[in-house]
């Protein structure tokens, strides 16, 4: 892991080493630092040297690394510009641009973010990976432009002001995490994946999609099941053999799914047959069965399994320190297990792999089932979006208002709208109750049209897949692992997220509905003869009680009290009356505790964020310390 980092002045005149303190802010990912500076464009790395082409015509920071190295090399001698038989990935992406310019970017395939500074054409190109495994933020205010790894970076500047977006914020309450190329500071974006983007001299700026996963829901397919499931047998293999690193033991993060056991069967089918551990975990009183089929399945494939279970007693130790290295609020009390996971494989590996992906990918959630979704997938929604239709042709007689909302409620897909309800972290109806101040900054139908508009997938249940593959995978499932597993020097591996798995899997046919007894149906089918039919057939249910039986416990409780003092209350941005009942009455929503700590996250990141200089390491104030701080 790595950190990369950079400005554009105004012009030369106004250049400084404010990169020094957005370096300082990254040395978590990287202790070695270098820096370069061209006119008024200041570019900087942790981790890794930034690479130097010749007379610095051209300088490249990278976060990430390259995983088709070899076709890239055979590439470059096709063309007459083979590279040294050391080349790092770095030198491969300058050999690449000096060839083909911006356009390289497609040949390019792995997890990284990387930024070049073309010298002779006095531009900047950012560049983020197909899935987002690596994160990059950017700020432009038309006359300065930052960029970096991690939000934190862009404010240790002091250049960009900490005031919170509101449509951030209102997105959070309705998802539990921050989605697409939002940031809860506003001015900021996070780059999208798949997409670069290119400021130059003059302070112009583009971005652009450099691949569209869309696209490969469109041919499905063909031929027999068996001959699929055999090149997808070979795909993830490969995955996972171009992924495994020199040192060993390498660790694997099991959850009691299939997808993180697969991983291990892969690693330990491979060639390189690494010394594998495993590593669990699970909420006391809350499932412990899924750490039981973690230990069962590491038992099947003969792997040492380390196991820790998280107790109300110590659920908020390093709470502070975590949402200092999330960068953003997160409504997933999940962060702390793997938050543990990466604190304990660390003492043992540098190298951890997950499954990462599976599920998303493989329908292995019975979120995507008919059983979760239920009557929010009733005809009437289709029913209800024809008429909505059959009234565009007069909607020229009505108020532009009333005329927008039919429009948009004709344009809005039933299914994939409630998909995106019944996996909010608060519905509108709840939202508008909790903080009627922020409300209307957020319409779950505008965000669909805006980033999801589906028309060229017809599966109900490939919609599902492609709306999490673009926006809960990478905002939150991604973002949790890559800060924590950075946060404690590990490099974290994904086989399920290399391209070409991608690209298959979304070619695999999906039915219009799925019953929870056909999730996973393909893992479940390539690992028939690995695991016994109980752990194959384990359903993978959400949980929106997760955790609900701990709201008895005293000391959590007087946590969540807390926050009826606390800073959102202070900013109107939660009702005190919303937030009283809640407390009061814990029993009133299933999910009380997923939105208490929701809350409980932003207060935090509010007051790490927002309400004082952002710290260049992490804090180690306790909860309750820092909630009590001003009071």
């Amino acid at each position: 892991m790595e950190g990369i980092a950079g400005i554009v002045y105004t012009d030369v005149f106004q250049v400084e080493e404010l990169i020094n303190p957005m370096l300082e802010s990254l040395k978590h990912r990287g202790k070695t630092r270098d820096q370069a500076t061209f006119k008024n464009f200041q570019i900087g790395a942790c981790g890794r040297p930034l690479l130097r082409g010749d007379q610095e015509n051209i300088v490249i920071a990278l976060d990430g690394k390259l995983t088709n190295q070899v076709a890239l090399r055979q590439e470059l001698n096709r063309i007459g510009s083979p590279p040294s038989p050391n080349a790092t990935d770095q030198e491969l992406i300058l050999y690449l641009y000096e060839w083909k310019g911006v356009d390289c970017i497609e040949k390019l395939e792995g997890e990284f973010a990387f930024a070049i500074l073309d010298n002779q054409k006095e531009r900047l190109v950012l560049v983020r990976d197909r899935i987002g495994r690596k994160p990059l933020y950017w700020y432009n205010d038309g006359k300065m432009f930052l960029f970096g790894s991690e939000l934190k970076a862009i404010l240790a500047s002091t250049i960009v002001p900490q005031t919170p977006s509101l449509e951030a914020i209102a997105s959070y309450l309705y998802f539990g995490y921050i989605p697409q190329d939002l940031s809860p500071i506003k001015g900021v974006n996070k780059l999208l994946p798949g997409h670069y983007l290119q400021y130059n001299r003059n302070h112009s700026m583009t971005i652009h999609s450099y691949w569209s996963y869309s696209s490969y829901f469109e041919n499905k397919h063909a031929g027999r099941l068996e001959g699929a499931l055999d090149e997808l047998d070979g795909l993830i293999q490969n995955s996972a053999n171009k992924r495994l690193g020199n040192t060993r033991p390498v660790g694997v993060f099991l959850t009691g799914g299939l997808g993180s056991a697969s991983v291990a069967h892969y690693l330990q089918k491979g060639k390189a047959r690494p010394p594998l551990s495993g590593f669990t975990t699970c909420f006391q009183g809350q499932n412990e069965v899924d750490m039981g089929a973690a230990i069962e399945m590491a038992g099947e494939l003969s792997i040492p399994c380390q196991s820790e279970m998280i107790t109300p007693g110590n659920f908020f130790d390093e709470l502070v320190q975590i949402a200092w290295y999330l960068d953003e609020p997160l409504a997933d009390p999940n962060v702390k297990a793997m938050w543990n996971l990466a604190k304990n494989s660390s003492k043992k590996v540098s190298q951890v792999f997950s499954g990462m992906g599976s599920d998303e990918l493989l329908a292995g959630h019975s979120r995507y089932s008919t059983e979760e979704l239920g009557h929010r997938t009733s005809p009437l929604y289709t029913l209800k979006r024809s008429l909505y239709r059959m009234m565009i042709p007069f909607l020229h007689a009505l108020p532009p208002q009333t005329a927008f909302q039919f429009l948009k409620k004709a344009r809005t897909d039933p299914w994939e709208f409630a998909f995106l309800r019944n996996n909010a972290l608060l519905t509108e109806k709840q939202l508008a109750s909790c903080s009627p101040a922020l409300a209307h900054y957020f319409d779950p139908e505008v965000f669909l049209q805006k980033f999801h508009n589906l028309s060229r997938i017809k599966s109900k249940v490939d919609s599902y897949l492609y709306f999490d593959v673009k926006t809960r995978l990478p905002d939150s499932y991604v973002l949790q692992v890559e800060r924590t597993t950075a946060a404690h020097g590990l490099d974290w591996e994904t086989p399920y997220l290399d391209r070409g798995v991608v690209e298959f899997l979304a070619g695999l046919p999906e039915p219009d509905e799925l019953s929870e007894k056909e999730t996973a149906r393909f893992l479940k089918t390539l690992l028939k003869d690995i695991f016994p039919e109980q752990l194959l057939n384990r359903p993978k249910r959400t949980r929106k009680d997760f955790l609900k039986p701990w709201m008895k416990d005293p000391q959590i409780h007087s946590i969540f009290e807390l926050l009826s003092k606390g800073t959102l209350i202070e900013n109107n941005l939660i009702s005190p009356s919303w937030l009283s009942f809640q407390l009061q009455n814990p029993a009133y929503l299933a999910q009380s505790f997923r939105i208490l700590f929701g809350l409980l996250m932003l207060e935090i990141w509010f007051r790490l964020y927002i309400n004082r200089p952002i710290a260049l390491t992490p804090p180690s104030l306790s909860v309750t310390d820092l909630l009590t701080e001003f009071s």
